[in-house]
C-alpha cells in the first residue's frame, strides 16, 4: 500500500552549502556553480492546488516568510501573484488539510490543528476577516463533507488510536450550530478516512468502513439517518484497498448513487439503487479510475471520469442510464478533478516538467474540448525546469505472475541539463513515493545543482492496480527494498556513476526505506541483493518498527504494512534498520520535527544514538515546532542547506 500519509508541505526548496550568499539570501554556491533558487520562493512559491465545487475559486498554499492559504477567482489569464490570503495564519506552524469554499455562506472551511500535533478538527473563516472559528473539539477527524445545500456538515471523528476505539458520525447544522451524534461504528466495520456523500434529500450518508479494522478490506457503507441502520454496499468477503474506495460527491438522482471500489483489482465504478438495494459493477477497467463527477449535457446527467496511471491520463464519459462509454480521450498531463458547472469541468493539471495549469473541459457527447485558463508563464517555466525526463522500464528480481515474464518496474530519470563533471557526478534515488507524473521542485533544484534524480515505483506504489499496491502489505522492508536495490543498480550502471556517489533519500515511509536500504543485511524472503549506497538523507523516518507502532497516531498503518507486533515481533525486529545499524554503507543525515505525532522524533533519534555508539558518520538535525513535514521558507532553507552541506562534506570532499 502506497500512501502512509498526505504530505502537507509547500513547495520544497533546496539551498546550497556556501557561507556567502547574495543579498537576496536565495542565491548560493554548490560545487562552484551559482544556484538561484529565488524563483521557487518568490516567483512560484505555490503548491497544493484545489478548486471549489462550482469551479469558480482556486485555493493553494504560498510559502514565503510564512506559509499562507490563498485564493483567487478562476478567470482566463488570472495571475497567482494577485491572489489574496484566506486568513492571516501561518500554516507552517499548524496543519490545514482539504480547504473547501462553501458557496452557501461564502466561508472557507478546513480540517487542521493548532500546533502541528495532528489533533484534527474543523475550522472556518470568512476570507479577509481573520476571524477563525473552531467548529469541533475531537481527537481526530477522518472524513467530512457538506450536504448539497451547504447548510450542514457530516463528519467522522476518531475517538481513540487503538483497535478498541469507537468512532462517531456527527452532523453539524450550520444555521443553529447544533452538533448531533448520529451513531457509533462497531468492531465489525470501523469508520475510516475518505469522503462523505449525502443522499440528495438528506435521508442518508455514504462513507467508508474497514472490516475488522483491516485496511485491505475497505468497504463502502450507506447509513440511513432515520433508522441509523448501516448497509454495506461492497462485498465484505472481498479485498478492497483504502485508496481504491471512493464515494462520489453527488448522486445520479435521489434513488441512485455511483461509487468507486477496487474489489476486482482495479478502481472501477459501481452503482447502488436505494429503493431496491441493488449494487451493480458498471466498468471493468484494468487501469485505475481516479475519480468521477457528473456533468449536465442538454439537461441530462452524464458521468465524467478520470483514469490514470503514472504514465498517462484518460478522460471518459459514461451514460448512467445505458452504462455506455461515449468517449475515451487521452492526455499526457496528470489531471485532477476540480469543480463542475453544467457541462464544464475545471481541473488542475501538471506533469514531470509542467508546473501548473488550470484547464477547463467543455464536455460534449463526443469529446472534451480543453482550454487552458491559467498557466505558468514560459519565462518562469524556464527558470523552474532544469531537467529532461526519461521514462524507464527496469527489470527487477522476480517473475510477474500475470505475464509469466520478469517483472518490469516503471521509473522516471530526471537528467540535469547541466550535470556535474563526470568525476563528481551524483545520483539521488527517492526510496519510496516515486514514479509519479508530477512536477517536483525538489527534483528540479537537485537537477539545477547538477544531480541526477531517480524516481521509481517499487511494488507497493499506487497507480498500477490494487494488487500491485498491496504487494508490500505485511512485507515492509522486504521485496520493495530489493526492487529499489535493482533499480538503483540499473541506473547507476546506465549513468556510469559509482555506488559511493549514489545517495538514497525519502520522507516518512521513505525515511524508513532510506535507512533500510543503507543497512540491508543482504537477504530477505529468500532473495539476495546488495547495493552499497554512498550516503543517505532521511526525513521523519523510523528505525524501529515495533516502537513506531506503539508511538504513532496511525498504528493500523504499521500493522498493515509490517505486521502485528504481538505475533510478528521477530520479523519486525529483523526488518528494523536499527537492528543492522552496524552494516550501514555510508554517512546518514537524519532530519525530524519535534512535534511529529505520526512518526515520533524517536524514530530518528534512536538511529542517531546507535550510530554514535558505533562510531559511524551521521548528522542529526531537529526542527523545533514542526510536525510531519518541513514547512515554511526558513525551515526549507535550513533543511536543504543541511542536505547540500552534508553531500559536499561527507561525500564529495572525502573522495578527492
Amino acid at each position: 500500500m502506497k500512501k502512509f500519509f498526505t504530505i502537507v508541505c509547500a513547495a520544497l526548496v533546496l539551498a546550497g552549502c556556501a557561507q556567502k550568499q547574495a543579498d537576496s539570501d536565495l542565491t548560493l554556491n554548490f560545487e562552484g556553480r551559482s544556484i538561484d533558487i529565488a524563483p521557487y520562493f518568490k516567483d512560484f512559491p505555490y503548491s497544493l492546488f484545489s478548486v471549489s465545487k462550482d469551479g469558480s475559486k482556486l485555493m493553494f498554499f504560498k510559502t514565503g516568510d510564512h506559509q499562507t492559504l490563498q485564493w483567487t477567482d478562476i478567470n482566463k489569464g488570472a495571475d497567482l501573484r494577485n491572489a489574496a490570503d484566506v486568513v492571516n495564519y501561518d500554516f507552517a506552524k499548524r496543519n490545514c488539510w482539504s480547504p473547501m469554499y462553501n458557496e452557501t455562506d461564502s466561508m472557507v472551511y478546513w480540517i487542521g490543528d493548532e500546533q502541528n500535533e495532528e489533533i484534527i478538527n474543523i475550522y472556518r473563516t470568512r476570507p479577509g476577516s481573520n476571524n477563525v472559528e473552531k467548529l469541533t473539539d475531537v481527537p481526530y477527524i477522518y472524513a467530512w463533507n457538506f450536504n448539497p445545500e451547504g447548510t450542514k456538515i457530516a463528519y467522522v471523528s476518531r475517538m481513540g488510536q487503538n483497535e478498541n476505539r469507537l468512532d462517531e458520525l456527527h452532523v453539524i447544522d450550520l444555521k443553529t450550530m447544533s452538533d448531533s451524534l448520529i451513531c457509533e461504528d462497531t468492531p465489525d466495520f470501523r469508520y475510516t478516512w475518505g469522503s462523505i456523500c449525502w443522499q440528495p434529500e438528506g435521508k442518508g450518508l455514504m462513507l467508508l468502513g474497514l472490516k475488522d479494522m483491516d485496511r485491505t478490506y475497505t468497504n463502502v457503507l450507506y447509513i440511513d439517518l432515520a433508522t441509523k441502520n448501516t448497509t454495506v454496499l461492497t462485498d465484505p468477503s472481498k479485498e478492497g484497498s483504502l485508496s481504491g474506495c471512493i464515494v462520489l460527491d453527488e448522486w445520479v438522482n435521489p434513488d441512485q448513487v455511483w461509487f468507486i471500489s477496487d474489489q476486482d483489482g482495479y478502481n472501477n465504478l459501481y452503482s447502488f439503487t436505494l429503493s431496491t438495494g441493488k449494487v451493480e459493477q458498471v466498468t471493468q477497467y484494468k487501469m485505475n479510475l481516479d475519480n468521477a463527477c457528473f456533468v449536465n449535457i442538454d439537461g441530462k446527467k452524464y458521468v465524467f471520469a478520470l483514469q490514470s496511471n503514472p504514465i498517462r491520463t484518460n478522460m471518459i464519459l459514461i451514460d448512467p442510464e445505458t452504462k455506455e462509454v461515449l468517449f475515451e480521450q487521452p492526455s499526457d498531463l496528470s489531471l485532477t478533478l476540480g469543480g463542475v458547472k453544467g457541462n464544464e469541468v475545471t481541473m488542475v493539471a501538471g506533469g514531470t516538467t509542467t508546473l501548473f495549469q488550470v484547464i477547463r473541459a467543455s464536455v460534449t457527447l463526443q469529446n472534451a474540448k480543453l482550454e487552458v485558463i491559467m498557466d505558468t508563464p514560459k519565462d518562469l517555466q524556464d527558470k523552474l525546469v532544469h531537467s529532461t525526463v526519461e521514462r524507464l522500464e527496469i527489470p527487477t528480481f522476480d517473475i510477474d505472475s500475470v505475464t509469466g515474464k520478469q517483472r518490469i518496474l516503471h521509473a522516471y530519470l530526471f537528467k540535469p541539463v547541466n550535470p556535474l563533471p563526470a568525476d563528481k557526478s551524483l545520483l539521488m534515488v527517492e526510496s519510496f513515493y516515486g514514479g509519479e507524473n508530477r512536477y517536483s521542485s525538489e527534483y528540479q533544484i537537485l537537477n539545477q545543482a547538477g544531480i541526477y534524480v531517480l524516481s521509481a515505483s517499487p511494488r507497493g506504489s499506487a497507480g498500477f492496480g490494487r494488487d500491485f499496491a498491496a504487494m508490500n502489505d505485511h512485507d515492509l522492508g522486504g521485496n520493495e527494498t530489493i526492487d529499489m536495490i535493482y533499480v538503483s543498480r540499473y541506473v547507476a550502471d546506465k549513468l556510469g556513476i559509482p555506488a559511493s556517489r549514489v545517495g538514497v533519500f525519502g520522507m516518512s515511509h521513505g525515511g524508513y526505506e532510506t535507512m533500510r536500504l543503507m543497512t540491508f543485511p543482504g537477504e530477505v524472503n529468500g532473495h539476495k541483493a546488495s547495493f552499497p549506497f554512498g550516503f543517505g538523507i532521511e526525513t521523519a523516518g523510523f528505525c524501529d518498527i515495533i516502537w513506531q507502532h506503539h508511538h504513532s497516531n496511525i498504528p493500523d498503518w504499521t500493522a498493515l504494512e509490517a505486521g502485528d507486533p504481538a505475533t510478528d515481533s521477530l520479523k519486525l525486529v529483523d526488518r528494523s534498520p536499527i537492528t543492522y545499524a552496524d552494516k550501514i554503507t555510508g554517512p546518514l543525515l537524519l532530519i525530524h520535527g519535534d512535534h511529529d505525532n505520526r512518526v515520533d522524533i524517536g524514530g530518528s533519534q534512536f538511529m542517531a544514538d546507535k550510530l554514535e555508539e558505533l562510531g559511524k558518520p551521521y548528522k542529526f538535525v531537529k526542527f523545533p515546532g514542526l510536525g510531519h513535514g518541513i514547512k515554511g521558507t526558513q525551515n526549507n532553507y535550513k533543511f536543504y542547506s543541511e542536505c547540500f552541506d552534508f553531500i559536499e562534506k561527507q561525500v564529495l570532499d572525502k573522495q578527492q
